[in-house]
């Protein structure tokens, strides 16, 4: 008899030890992964406020880009205009898209960028200021002559066309990245609840 409750005082401590083992081994898991979460939500956080404050800025910019382009007329082209359309273009060439592309780590935006057609919208931008620049380019090379001044007319006319074309083919640009900044508020605020 004291065998077995000897037997049976040491198959409950073993027992205990290994259930305790288990908890720990469970705790220590749940521990891990709450940490490993708080760690992504932080880092999301912080990509995600950089990602938005590139995407105003994108935002911002595009809409001075457009204002520029639609304040140029055939009969004139205010110079004030000029400087914000260059001043627009140098604002989203300095955008740091390091900071916008670290975040399709964390998210898809594809169904945005497909329901706005955002490639082919941005080949059609693209496309458009390198029509701009020929344009100017020719007009450049327009020599004295007897139709130098309808030439240079017919150009400025298409230029200002495509000024006024490219500016209608940005609402794209601006419709994504405010899609996509409504999403992620509207996650942020989902994490807040």
């Amino acid at each position: 008899m004291e065998s077995s409750l000897i037997t049976a005082g040491l198959l409950g401590s073993i027992i205990t030890i290994i259930i305790q083992a288990l908890l720990n081994n469970w705790f220590e898991g749940v521990k891990n992964r709450r940490k490993i979460r708080k760690l992504v939500f932080q880092r999301k956080t912080e990509i995600v406020e950089k990602a938005m404050l590139c995407y105003q800025n994108a935002i911002d910019a595009y809409l001075t880009l457009q204002t520029g382009l639609k304040g140029s007329n055939k009969d004139f082209v205010n110079p004030i205009a000029v400087g914000n359309i260059q001043a627009a273009i140098d604002r989203l060439n300095k955008l740091s898209y390091d900071n916008e592309n670290r975040i399709y780590l964390y998210y898809d935006f594809s169904d945005i960028v497909n329901k706005y057609h955002g490639r082919e919208s941005m080949d059609v931008i693209n496309k458009l200021f390198l029509l701009v620049g020929e344009i100017n380019q020719k007009i450049a090379a327009i020599e004295p002559s007897e139709f130098s001044k309808q030439l240079y007319e017919a150009l400025h006319e298409k230029k200002i066309e495509t000024f006024h074309i490219l500016a209608e083919a940005i609402n794209n640009q601006i419709c994504i990245l405010t899609e996509i900044e409504a999403r992620l508020r509207n996650e942020y605020k989902e994490y807040l609840k």
